[in-house]
């Protein structure tokens, strides 16, 4: 059985994590077939967005419990660098915009996978969880930093030092989720309405709109990217097919 299922249909590639039977939980067999799964789609010129999910009822249970148990404590920052920040980077620095659906729950390292992606669309029963704390652990997989860039230090901190539970309402009302729906059906809807708007859009653009909206930029540094996009963009050719058709319209 292949840990990932990864799919290709009209410039979108679906990458789903296929450990139902254990909400997904994070092995390293796992982990590195979703890196190798994002690093190939990132490569991919014939792709243009990624949508990430999980397989079953749930999302991502996070670190899986049985692997926890064999690791030494001289060991951790090795498997946290070589494993989780490695899928972490992979998905939120990914050059393609990266869609997670989240239909289920979503704890621990699995809720930094959440937010590690460009937008969330989730259905109710979906849920985001940080129990770091409460198992004897710290946040990791990007976490802290995911957090705090959402709803700000002091959100996050009391957040992580009570393991916070999210239900879905909550994750919309404080800006962690972007839409929300009643059933997985209703959101497989949407993402198809909404898929098929973005097709309309040229080539390249959300990854172009990516590179500028992603990381830390000064303003100077943001405004030499906007002039080098928007080079490429008209590039591209929409803008001239979209000039003439308006003055078409005038006629």
């Amino acid at each position: 059985m292949s840990l990932v299922l990864s799919t290709i249909t009209d410039r979108v590639v679906t990458i789903s994590m296929n450990r139902p039977e254990v909400y997904n939980a994070l092995t390293p067999d796992l982990i590195e077939a979703l890196i190798s799964a994002f690093k190939d789609a990132d490569s991919k010129d014939a792709i243009d967005y990624i949508i990430f999910k999980g397989e079953g009822k749930g999302f991502c249970a996070g670190l899986d419990l049985q692997w926890a148990l064999t690791i030494q404590s001289d060991k951790v920052v090795e498997i946290v660098e070589q494993y989780f920040n490695v899928l972490t980077t992979a998905i939120h620095l990914c050059s393609k915009p990266v869609i997670c659906l989240l239909h289920g729950p979503a704890s621990g390292a699995g809720a930094s996978l959440v937010l590690a992606c460009d937008l969330i669309f989730a259905s109710e029963h979906g849920s985001l969880a940080f129990p770091f704390l409460g198992l004897g652990l710290q946040p990791d997989t990007g976490m802290a930093y995911y957090l705090k860039q959402r709803v700000g230090y002091h959100q996050a901190f009391e957040w992580l030092l009570e393991g916070k539970k999210l239900t879905i309402d909550e994750a919309v009302n404080h800006k962690l989720v972007q839409k929300k729906f009643t059933d997985e059906t209703m959101m497989s809807d949407y993402l198809g309405f909404y898929l098929k708007s973005l097709s309309q859009l040229q080539t390249g653009a959300g990854k172009s709109l990516k590179s500028l909206l992603i990381g830390q930029s000064s303003f100077e540094e943001t405004l030499k990217k906007e002039a080098q996009q928007q080079a490429l963009a008209v590039k591209g050719g929409m803008l001239k097919i979209k000039i003439e058709e308006f003055f078409k319209s005038r006629r």
